[in-house]
This record gives C-alpha cells, structure tokens and sequence, in this order.
C-alpha cells in the first residue's frame, strides 16, 4: 500500500507538473508571437513570482490544518478550471492583459501551496527511511518534466493551436486530481505521530513556523544558506546563454549546456531512487553548497566547450544530491504538524533567491566579462558554505526529530 501510495504520488506529480511547464511555454510564445509585449511579459513573470513568495509565507498553517492531500487536489483542480476558461477565452478573441496578469497571480499563489503540500506531504506516505528514496523520484519526475516540457509545448503550439493546447494543459490537471483522490495519507507508520489539534487561531499558527526556526538555529541557518547559494547558482542560469555565445552563434550550444546540466541532476535522481539515505547530516549539504560553487567558479578558467560541459555536468550532478539532500533532511528534523509552516517559509525565501539573482546578474553582464561573473557567483557559494560549515561544527549539529 505505501509503496502504491508513492507510485499514485509521483504520476500525479508528473501530469500536474508537465500541465505547468507546457502552460509555460504556451503562455509566454502567446505573449511573444500575438501580443508581442515585452512589458507584458516582465508583468506576468513579476506578479508569478510575487504571489508565489507571498502565499509561501502565509500557506504553511493552512496545510497544516487542513491537510496537504486536500490543497493538492484542490491546487490541481482550480488550475484544471483556470485553464479551460482561458482556452475559451480564446476562442472569441485575445486574452486582456488584466486577465493575464489576474491568472498569473491565481497560478503563482496556487504553485506556492501545490509545492508547499507536496513536501509535506512525503513523510505520510513512506515510511522515514524511505524518505530519501521518494524524494529522489519526487526530484527525478520533476526535472523529467522540466526536459520534455517544452518540446511537448513546442510541438502542441505548431500542431494543435494555443486554443487546444489549453485544454489539453486542464486535462493533465484532471487526471492528476483524478489520482490524488486514491492516495492515503494516513498510512499505519503514522498511527504514533502528533498532529497538532490544538484549536490555534491562523497567526498563531504562522508564528509557530517562524518561531520553530528562531529556535532551530542550525535549521534557520540552512535556510540562509539556501538563499544566497541560490542567488549564485541561479544568476548561472541568466550566463549560460553568453557562455554559449562566446563559443558559437548556433543556439544549439546552449542546448548542449542545458542538457548537460539536465542529465547530471537525472543521473543522481535515478541513482537514490534505488538507494535509500539513511543519515543526512547538515555537514554534508554545506560540503555539497561548496562542491556545486567550486564547479561554478571553475567554469571563468576554460574556453574548451567540453570541458565546460564536463563541468556543467558535474554541477548536475551535485544540484540533484542536494535536491534530494534537503527536503530529507528537513522531513526527518521537523515535526510533521509543523512541516507546512516550515516548508512554505523555505520555499518562500529559496524563491525570493530567483528574482535577486537574475536581476544582480541580468544587469551585471552588460558591464562585466562573464567569466568574471562566473568566478563571481561561484565565490558567493563558497564563502557562504564555508561559513556555514564552520557554524555548524562550533554549534554541533540538530538532532533529527523522531516522528
């Protein structure tokens, strides 16, 4: 049962997951191709990106009362409804841009509670020392959509219209709904566990989740970590297309980087789906943070495009360890009535690492050599895990809680 509980779990991602990143691409080649609004364009991936952090604070303790299975299926179900209205929409005239923007708001708030519950989710549907596991098929399911994503996009648009791969995207939605419904998230290792069921009001809940951090030093120093290692490793992501300039003029060098990158998460994805991580230490997501960095710095000293690949391969491969690493390690540290407040406080602050990093970066490449800004952002990673690291040796690290 728990086994198939996990199965149901990792298709339904799958379907919701794939639904988001081909509606993605359709919605940004509309604005592109018919609306050709650059403005627009930066508005919806603003106002995605603000909702997305501000619901992230604020959805933790409705999870955690209400239940992850519900805000999964009802995540899915509304995008399902959101989708179908605009493929309707569509077929009488274009999409306004209050629409656009009013939908990106809706999907940015949604995002942050489907991936808010899906994280606390996970310790209810396997047993602790599987947890590893799950998650490597959680992270491996995910990049998998990130890969075919935009091919399936690509073709949907040329084939089938934006109209009609709108109402494909609200099937995908549906189908994840449809599994959702069948997972138990009450499963018999969970009999001892305490939900909290205390009649709390909504901000003394959401107090609780700041001050579960406050007290956890060595967690809330992990979640800083995260956030400026990030601001590096996802400013990379805003070079790669002038790394891959400097080498050719032909676009699909830049696919070879992306693919490169892709598979190496892939590869350790695959790898811990099999094999289960019986002890997570903290001292060894900080020596994964400086591993990653090292690599990034290590892309300013070669112009050999297969090296570079080698390297980004590499980076690959360390960023799907720590995929795995982390949502184990907070999983099995904090109590389960508490994970929704800590999870969406996480992500909140992990994702607010995005718009820093590609503003920082975006601006900084106009006046800077890339290789400077390579050795840059890989610099940012090794000073903030070092420093992390010698933290959590003179401190010792947390205990993970039974649960």
């Amino acid at each position: 049962m728990i086994i198939l509980n996990a199965t149901k779990f990792c298709i339904a991602t799958f379907l919701s997951n794939l639904g988001d990143v081909i509606y993605s691409v359709v919605i940004a080649w509309y604005i592109a191709d018919v609306l050709q609004s650059g403005f627009l364009m930066g508005a919806v991936l603003f106002s995605l990106g603000l909702s997305r952090f501000i619901a992230g604070l604020l959805c933790g303790p409705v999870i955690d009362r209400i239940g992850a299975k519900l805000f999964l299926w009802l995540s899915d179900m509304i995008r399902a409804i959101i989708v179908l209205v605009l493929a309707i929409l569509l077929w009488d005239h274009t999409i306004s841009f209050a629409i656009l923007i009013m939908v990106s708001v809706l999907f940015g708030a949604i995002d942050a509670f489907y991936w808010s519950a899906s994280e606390s989710i996970k310790p209810r549907l396997v047993a602790t020392e599987y947890l590893s596991r799950l998650n490597s098929q959680y992270f491996t399911v995910v990049r998998t959509t990130i890969i075919l994503g935009p091919l399936i996009a690509a073709w949907m648009v040329e084939s089938i219209s934006i109209e009609h791969s709108l109402i494909a995207i609200s099937i995908l939605y549906v189908f994840s709904t449809f599994l959702i419904l069948f997972i138990d998230s009450k499963n018999s290792h969970l009999e001892n566990m305490n939900d909290n069921n205390d009649k709390t009001s909504y901000f003394s809940d959401l107090r609780l989740g700041f001050s579960f951090l406050n007290r956890q030093k060595m967690i809330f120093y992990l979640v800083i970590t995260i956030f400026f290692v990030n601001i590096g490793a996802n400013g990379v992501n805003v070079l790669f297309p002038f790394l891959a300039k400097n080498v050719s003029d032909d676009a699909k060098y830049l696919g070879y980087i992306y693919s490169s990158m892709s598979m190496g998460s892939l590869l350790t994805g695959l790898i811990f789906s099999v094999k289960s991580i019986h002890k997570v230490e903290l001292k060894i997501i900080y020596l994964s943070f400086l591993l990653q960095a090292t690599g990034i710095a290590a892309l300013c000293f070669t112009q050999n495009f297969l090296i570079i690949l080698i390297f980004v391969f590499v980076i690959g491969l360390i960023t799907g360890f720590i995929g795995v690493l982390i949502p184990t390690f907070v999983q099995r540290s904090v109590p389960i009535h508490l994970l929704g407040r800590v999870n969406s406080i996480m992500m909140a602050i992990s994702m607010l690492s995005t718009p820093v990093a590609q503003f920082i970066f975006g601006v900084s490449v106009d006046y800077f050599n890339i290789k400077y800004l390579f050795f840059i952002a890989g610099a940012l990673g090794i000073v903030t895990s070092l420093s992390s690291l010698l933290i959590n040796e003179r401190k010792g690290t947390p205990r993970e809680t039974v649960m």
